[in-house]
C-alpha cells in the first residue's frame, strides 16, 4: 500500500506536496556491556532511522513510514499540525538534514530531494499553508466549505483476520493479497 492510499484526509483537506527521505529519532536505550565480574547495563542515546515519506497537506505534515522488505506498505507514524509548528531549519555539510520541532519536541529529517539551496523555498512552502491555514480559521474553528462523506466496506483478511478496506488488494496488516 502506498502512502497515498493509507492517507486518511479530513473534510477540505488536500494534499499539497510530498518528499521521499529518512526520519532520525533520538531516544534513550538500554545496553548491556560484558565486564570481567558481571555484565552491568548502561542507558545510551541511540539513533533510529526509518525510510518513508513526508506529507505536506494544507492542514498537517504527516510522515508515512515504509514498511516490509519486498511488499512495501506505508503506515502514519506522527503528525506535525500546521498551526502549532514552531520552526523549521536545516544544516549539515555532507548529509543534509532539515529539522521540523512544534510542541511536541524535535523531528529530523533526511529528505532526498530538499538540500541548501531548496531549504527556503522548502520552508516558504510550509509556511505559506500554515498562515492559510491560520486565516481561513475563524475563533480556531475552520471554516468548511463541502463535506464529502465516504462510506468504505471493511472485509477480513482470510490470513490474519484483520479488518481490510474492500477496495484494496492488498492486507494493510499482514500484506497478503486479498482473494476475490
Amino acid at each position: 500500500m502506498s502512502w497515498q492510499q493509507a492517507i486518511i484526509l479530513n473534510p477540505g483537506e488536500q494534499v499539497v506536496h510530498s518528499w521521499d527521505g529518512n526520519c532520525e529519532r533520538h531516544q534513550k536505550a538500554v545496553f548491556k556491556e560484558k565486564g570481567l565480574i558481571r555484565d552491568r547495563y548502561v542507558t545510551k542515546e541511540a539513533k533510529e532511522r526509518d525510510s518513508g515519506v513526508l506529507a505536506l497537506t494544507n492542514q498537517r505534515l504527516i510522515w508515512f513510514e515504509r514498511r516490509g522488505m519486498f511488499s512495501k506498505t506505508h503506515r502514519a507514524a506522527f503528525e506535525v499540525g500546521l498551526t502549532e509548528l514552531q520552526g523549521i531549519t536545516c544544516g549539515g555539510t555532507i548529509n543534509k538534514w532539515v529539522s521540523i520541532s512544534d510542541k511536541n519536541g524535535e523531528y529530523i529529517f533526511h529528505l532526498y530531494s530538499v538540500g541548501k539551496k531548496e531549504i527556503e523555498p522548502f520552508r516558504d512552502m510550509i509556511l505559506r499553508q500554515a498562515e492559510k491555514l491560520r486565516v481561513s480559521t475563524t475563533n480556531g474553528v475552520p471554516v468548511q466549505k463541502e463535506v464529502i462523506t465516504k462510506e468504505v466496506v471493511m472485509l477480513p483478511c482470510v490470513y490474519c483476520s484483520g479488518l481490510m478496506p474492500q477496495t484494496s488488494v492488498f492486507c494493510p496488516n499482514c500484506g497478503a493479497q486479498r482473494k476475490r
